[in-house]
Order: structure tokens, then sequence, then C-alpha cells
């Protein structure tokens, strides 16, 4: 029987997603390392220095360290520069590792409202650019820096789905328009994954303890659909002020040094005074989850943790903030439990927590498959019921200011000839 030969296209769409998994192995490898040096690190200073007002001095120790590498090497820019930054050069390089990876490390470890996402976006982006170059695949740099950023988000938190998609829908205002990019980001991302499972073990990720909703009925799914509906006005208040934070600083025209000092102090002492703003908010969510919180507790931590994070973000410090951004929406989940009769706290604090971040930054899938994932699959449909409601009824935030459609066609291969 003759052997019909495989066309080139073909084989170097195979070849891509080859490239792609020892991508996904790469930065399964450093988000690996990266989250046992910081676990570490939070355990032994803060195993020590157990009273909340610790926190002050340490951030502002951690301000001025954070200050001292950056001057000494240079700012790379916020999760709004990343997504210029990919739309204008296609591209993230190994150099902004330099200063992020270090900066993250101190943040997360000194209270920052930022999560490692963010670092691990970044690391994961320029190895996909890195590996591109390397393996001679110059016209899909952006596939598999698209790719990279996946598997460092779905790897260091142990949500491979959502951290796929997140970085397909994050670049671009509706829709994810380089569609030919899924297949190798979830390549990448389940290899990151399951190379940091090989490594650490599950125990690595968090996961957020709570009861699986279901089956669901028509009324949880209204009540779903309801929570959804109430985050976009608490959304679009988060980017109001995020954005006032931002311009009192850039108002500041100071060194960065200054910045960063200034943000320690402030996050320091939000989390004294307010101790669930403290942290980016993954372990702090299943003390939330327990219940137990007055009103107004949760919406004065609430206040506090939108102003966390933006300093945390204008200061100059680095990280992400998808998962704050979820804890919002828990907290806002839960706020609206102890004032509606009848709606179960733990379903509003779910639904809540994909539809904040749908709000925010216009990724309703992603935003419910990371909530899911975190919360090991309690109620899959009501979650994605509260994110697709969200996106859709909500106006435009424009909470990152370079979101921005596709500025070539499509194509991951070379020539035809």
């Amino acid at each position: 029987m003759e052997r019909v030969p495989v066309p080139l296209r073909e084989r170097e769409f195979h070849h891509l997603l080859v490239v792609a998994a020892v991508l996904g192995v790469g930065v399964g490898v450093v988000a690996t390392a990266f989250r046992v040096v910081w676990l570490a690190l939070k355990h032994l200073l803060w195993s020590t220095l157990t009273a909340t007002y610790w926190r002050v001095p340490v951030s502002i120790a951690a301000g001025v360290l954070v200050g001292a590498v950056l001057y000494s090497t240079f700012y790379p820019g916020a999760l709004s520069a990343l997504v210029q930054q990919f739309h204008g050069e296609g591209r993230v390089e190994l150099a902004d590792n330099v200063p992020i990876i270090p900066v993250g490390l101190v943040g997360l470890v000194a209270g920052q409202n930022a999560g490692p996402e963010g670092v691990m976006s970044v690391v994961g982006g320029s190895f996909g650019t890195y590996v591109s170059e390397l393996f001679g695949f110059d016209n899909s740099t952006k596939l598999l820096t698209l790719a990279g950023m996946g598997a460092g988000f779905g790897a260091i938190l142990g949500a491979p789905i959502g951290g796929a998609l997140l970085w397909l829908e994050l670049p671009h205002e509706r829709g994810l328009e380089y569609y030919e990019a899924i297949i190798p980001t979830f390549v990448a991302s389940f290899a990151g994954y399951l190379t940091e499972v090989a490594l650490g073990g599950m125990r690595l990720f968090p996961v957020w303890q709570t009861a699986s909703i279901v089956p669901p009925t028509l009324p949880k799914l209204g009540w779903a659909a309801a929570v959804g509906v109430l985050c976009i006005p608490f959304g679009l208040v988060y980017s109001e002020a995020f954005s006032l934070v931002g311009r009192a600083f850039r108002r500041l025209s100071v060194a960065v040094y200054v910045r960063t000092t200034l943000a320690g102090a402030v996050i320091g002492v939000l989390g004294w005074l307010v101790p669930l703003s403290y942290f980016y908010g993954g372990a702090k969510m299943n003390a939330l989850l327990g219940g137990g919180f007055t009103l107004q507790t949760l919406l004065v931590t609430l206040a506090a943790v939108m102003v966390a994070a933006g300093v945390t973000i204008h200061g100059n410090w680095i990280g992400g903030l998808i998962v704050p951004h979820m804890f919002m929406g828990a907290l806002v989940g839960q706020a609206a439990a102890l004032v509606v009769p009848g709606l179960p706290p733990v379903l509003a604090s779910l639904a809540g927590m994909a539809a904040f971040n749908s709000v925010v930054t216009g990724t309703p899938l992603s935003s419910a498959l990371i909530a899911i994932a975190l919360t090991d699959g309690a109620s899959i449909t009501p979650v994605f019921l509260a994110s697709l409601v969200a996106f859709t009824a909500s106006p435009s935030v424009r909470f990152l200011e370079a979101v921005g459609p596709r500025s070539e066609s499509p194509g991951f291969h070379v020539s035809d000839e």
C-alpha cells in the first residue's frame, strides 16, 4: 500500500504541538521552584512574626527592597503593559524575568494584593518567545507566547483549562481571536500543570473548600444569575477606584523606590487594620467561605482589598489580579447573602467569584473555569451562568486599556512552498 506523504502544513502543526509541550514542561519546572521557595519563605517569616502589626514594617521593608531591585534593573510594567507589548511586538523578552521574579517573590511574601499568576504569565510568555525562535517558528511567535502565558497561569494556580483560556480571552475586548492558538495553549498549559503535579504533588495547589451544590435547580440558577448582575456595579466601582489610585500615583512623579515604599506602607497598614485585605486572596479564601462575618466587616474588607489591589499594581509591585478579583466577588456574594433572605451564601460566593472577574476583565469563560477548578468542581452550571450573565449585561469596563483586536491574519504555519 502506497504511503501518502503528510502535507508540510500538518507536519508543522504537529511539530508546533511538540514544541508547546516542551514549553509547558519548562514553565512547570520554574513554577514549581517558584512556588516552593515562595511558600517556604512565607512560612518562615510569618510563623515567627505572628502579630498583625508586624505587617506594617515588613511591607515597608519589602517596598524598599522592591524599589531597589527595580531601580537597579528596570520596571517592565503591569498587566496592561504586557497586553500592549503582546499586541505591538508579539513577544516577551527573557530579560523581563530579571526584575519580575524577585519582585514578585518579595511581594507575595510581604502581603501584596496580587497573585503569582502575573509573575508566571510573564515567565511563560518569555519562554514561549524563546522556544519559537529556538525551534524555528519565527512566524508563530505570538501563538507560542500565548501558549507560554497560558501555561504559566495554569501551572501556578492548578487550573490548566481556565489558565489556557484566560490568555486567549484577555488581550481582546470580546472573544478569542487567536483561535488557532487554542490547542497549542492547552497542550502547553497541561504539560506545565502535569509537570508541577509530578514534581510537587497536588498539595501544591490551593483548593477553596466548599460544598458542591448539585443538582442545579431553577431557583439556584436564578440566584446565580442575580449575583452575576449584582457584581456589575461593584465591578464598575472597583475599576474606577483602580483608575483613581493610578492617577494619584502618576501625579506623585517620584522615583520608583519611593512609589514602592509608599505602596508597601499602605499595604501594611491596611493589612494591620483589615486583616483579610493582606495577601493576594488564595490562602484567605477558605476563611471567607467559612462564614461568620458581619455585613460591615465584609464591606470594609471589600473596600480595603480594592484599594490594596490598586496600590499594589500602581505602586510598581508585580503580580496578577485574577484571584484578588475572585476574592472581591466572593465578598460581594457573602454580603448579598446576609441581606437577601433565602440566598445560599456558598452559592452566592461561587457565583460572585466568576462574575466579578468576568465584569472587570471581560473573560467569561476562563473566569468560570478558574473558579470551578479552584473549588474542586463545585456548582459548574450556576458558576458559568453567573459569569456569562455578568459579562453579557455589563458595559465595556475597559479595565485593561491595552485590549484590542488582532492585527494580523490567522496563520501558525510556514509557507506551503
